[in-house]
């Protein structure tokens, strides 16, 4: 039997020096009843994790919701819900043991009858994990404490998939009827180290800690408080007034974050990207020539000194430039040149350019970088309006057609196929045009075929390139994410995925 290679830890050494501590540097025995106040700049569109729409709610669900599959800060798969799982030898087989003894919140039993349950309705076509699951056949359940996923095609890739919204595990009952399902999207019924004890949605969530949690090492608070502001200055000025212990800092206020007196800040290039996606059924978005004319018209460097005071990473594909898949495949086809993208835009019979409509956040951060980029477009005649949107709305607009495209952020993924499925497989919710590029499936498939690191690398850059020759969509930057947190905060680590689980975190006295 095989296991699956950790893919995410060459990813953690690739992109800073060290996954040490990030936040407070509390000291002290944590005080179990704690309650850490963090204030961030989106919230949950949604409490139902296979249902949702937006790949972004994984940064608030994961405190309610356990998955199969847990990452640590290197980005390795550690044990979840399942206590081990194993290939057959093919790849065609992914067998989970599951973890015995627990309940959900409404004391349904967790058990494989419960497993095999959740990952059937991950895989029903309106499920935002649905594409992501697309090599599973069907699931079976083995014994009370087994499941075995049969699969159609080799499945490297989905050990790590399972550690995001598409292994998150909801009391059966909380969907065994249409009423039932519907209660989800405002309420949570999972596993997890919280419950959700008040909501304002878009605003402000109240979490209070689940007694006897299974894992004593990642739960050392008595509860989570969660705030959401998109001004950043307003999160900064939560934490230095005592209303925040811990706050998300943008790359532009990494520097204001650490002048915070009794705070400490660090920040790291992650996975978490900027990107211009188009919707190909609009505007001028359906000729592959338009699309990859405005990939060579971005002045990327401009965007990340301009938007980003410099943190981070000007994009040269679709990863980081130190990340285990290689961007050198693709370099022509993101690299600045505007005289190439106006021949382009005149081989489609566009000399004289076009007009469309980006949607984008209402966060600074993303109007600066709309309204460099529209700069930039209308050099070769190309207009485009801003409409900017708040991050509770904006993702759910642009899915039901407000806009041409969208100028946003990518969270970063655990495996590379999660990001290339979720929005280039034809089926995948979060693509709004449901077009595939030409060979995308076979490529795709190659590449989760493929074990040895450095060789999937090779496959899955070139994935890459298939979407990138189709223009399927403009890398900009790449953010460096900071984190503010005062003294009293410990144990707090980011990963290289960028997204704060808070596991193990606790505060002092």
């Amino acid at each position: 039997m095989k296991r699956i290679p950790a893919l995410a830890a060459l990813a953690c050494l690739a992109l800073t020096a060290a996954c040490g501590s990030s936040g407070g540097s509390g000291s002290g025995d944590p005080d179990p009843n704690a309650v850490l106040r963090y204030t961030t700049s989106a919230g949950a569109t949604s409490f139902d994790p296979h249902k949702t729409v937006a790949a972004s709610d994984f940064i608030v669900l994961n405190l309610v919701y356990d998955r199969l599959v847990h990452q640590d800060a290197q980005g390795q798969p550690v044990p979840g819900l399942a206590e081990s799982w194993e290939f057959s030898d093919d790849f065609k087989t992914l067998t989970f043991h599951l973890r015995e003894g627990l309940s959900f919140e409404d004391g349904t039993p967790f058990d494989a009858e419960a497993a095999k349950a959740n990952l059937d309705r991950a895989r029903e076509p309106d499920s935002i994990s649905a594409s992501l699951l697309s090599a599973v056949d069907s699931v079976d359940v083995v014994d009370p404490a087994t499941v075995k996923l049969n699969l159609n095609s080799p499945g490297v890739h989905l050990v790590l998939t399972l550690s995001d919204l598409a292994g998150m595990m909801v009391s059966p009952k909380a969907f065994a009827t249409p009423d039932a399902a519907k209660a989800l999207a405002t309420d949570s019924d999972g596993i997890g180290r919280f419950t959700l004890a008040e909501a304002d949605p878009g605003s402000h969530y109240v979490f209070e800690a689940v007694k006897d949690y299974w894992d004593k090492d990642a739960l050392k608070l008595g509860g989570l408080e969660f705030s959401v502001a998109t001004d950043p200055q307003t999160n900064l000025n939560a934490v230095s007034s005592d209303q925040a212990d811990c706050a998300l800092v943008s790359p532009a206020m990494i520097a204001p974050a650490e002048q915070i007196p009794g705070a400490t800040t660090r920040a790291r290039t992650v996975l978490t990207q900027t990107v211009l996606y188009f919707n190909q059924t609009k505007s001028e978005f359906d000729d592959p020539l338009v699309r990859r004319a405005i990939n060579l018209a971005i002045d990327r460097d401009a965007i990340l000194e301009g938007a980003q005071e410099g943190k981070g990473e000007a994009s040269q594909g679709l990863f980081p430039s130190d990340y285990f898949v290689s961007n050198d495949p693709v370099a022509d086809l993101v690299t600045y040149n505007q005289d190439e993208a106006r021949d382009l835009l005149k081989q489609a019979g566009l000399e004289k350019g076009f007009s469309f409509t980006a949607v984008t956040l209402t966060i600074p951060q993303f109007v600066t970088t709309a309204e460099i980029i529209k700069a930039q477009l209308a050099e070769i005649g190309i207009d485009m309006e801003i409409k900017a949107l708040p991050p509770a709305d904006m993702g759910v607009n642009f899915l039901k057609g407000t806009g041409d495209a969208v100028i946003t952020a990518w969270t970063g993924r655990p495996d590379p196929s999660m990001l290339f499925s979720a929005y280039f497989d034809e089926a995948a919710p979060q693509n709004v045009s449901h077009v595939e590029p030409e060979g995308f499936d076979e490529a795709l498939a190659a590449a989760n075929a493929i074990e040895e690191t450095a060789a999937r690398g090779d496959a899955l850059a070139a994935v890459q390139k298939v979407v990138l020759e189709a223009g399927a969509v403009v890398p900009v930057t790449f953010n460096q994410v900071g984190t503010v947190c005062n003294d009293r905060v410990t144990g707090y680590e980011p990963t290289v995925v960028g997204i704060s689980e808070f596991r193990g975190v606790g505060m002092t006295d």
